[in-house]
């Protein structure tokens, strides 16, 4: 995960937008002191936007992973396990989605006063309840841990265009992706639980990739050339020595 503030991310976006609106309106209106306005019309909207794009961040970071969302008494082991989990450890429990693929995974997108937490049906056809509990409580133990940037860092990739994946390869924290499994087993106090999900997940054909997303997964897509989370047998075989 991202381990910077997350309007960092928006300074790239907000300053073109500053700059395209001052120039034009500079150009463009007529009184004594068009540059005084462009600058203030600039300033206004690179506030704007900034503030548009982290608000819509947890949508469109939901909507590129495909998810849909999870009506109420639709899958009635997640949902008791999510509160349980979020009761125990004093988290928001987050809205719930789905994501149709037959390999386990799960992701964490949103705000402080936005958690979103996303399923794949893999996952729940193929993990059992304590499996699927020790992902719930991994994904969930990221919460206020970067997810923020890592949300918005969906919605302003595409601002970036072919530079996109180096920056996100400048912005995520391999460690930090790393350490999560660890503070996802202190919920849980079951490694093995862990690992077996992360076993079964191995033994499958991944998730799509979608290269704006990867980030946001859990386990994320095989096969790909640079792949964000640390290699899958050595998350396992750590969660095995504990």
């Amino acid at each position: 995960m991202p381990d910077l503030a997350p309007r960092a991310l928006l300074i790239a976006p907000a300053l073109v937008a500053f700059l395209l609106v001052a120039v034009l309106v500079g150009l463009l209106a007529p009184t004594p002191l068009p540059w005084v306005i462009g600058l203030v019309v600039g300033l206004a909207v690179a506030a704007a936007a900034t503030l548009w794009l982290e608000r819509r961040a947890p949508e469109a970071a939901v909507r590129a992973l495909g998810a849909r969302h999870l009506a109420e008494g639709e899958e009635p082991r997640l949902e008791s396990l999510v509160e349980s989990v979020c009761a125990s450890h004093g988290i928001n429990e987050p809205v719930l989605y789905v994501v149709d693929s037959p390999a386990p995974d799960a992701a964490v997108a949103g705000t402080p006063t936005d958690t979103r937490l996303v399923v794949t049906t893999g996952a729940l056809e193929t993990l059992d309840r304590l499996e699927l509990e020790a992902v719930v409580a991994r994904e969930l133990a990221q919460f206020g841990r970067g997810v923020h940037a890592a949300t918005v860092l969906v919605a302003v990739a595409p601002l970036f265009g072919p530079l996109a994946p180096r920056v996100r390869q400048r912005v995520l924290d391999h460690h930090r992706l790393a350490l999560t499994d660890l503070e996802g087993v202190r919920l849980t106090r079951y490694p093995p639980a862990l690992a077996g999900a992360f076993e079964k997940a191995a033994a499958s054909s991944g998730v799509p990739d979608r290269p704006a997303v990867r980030h946001l997964w859990l386990i994320g897509p095989f096969g790909v050339t640079d792949a964000v989370q640390p290699p899958l047998d050595q998350r396992i075989d750590t969660l095995r020595e504990l």
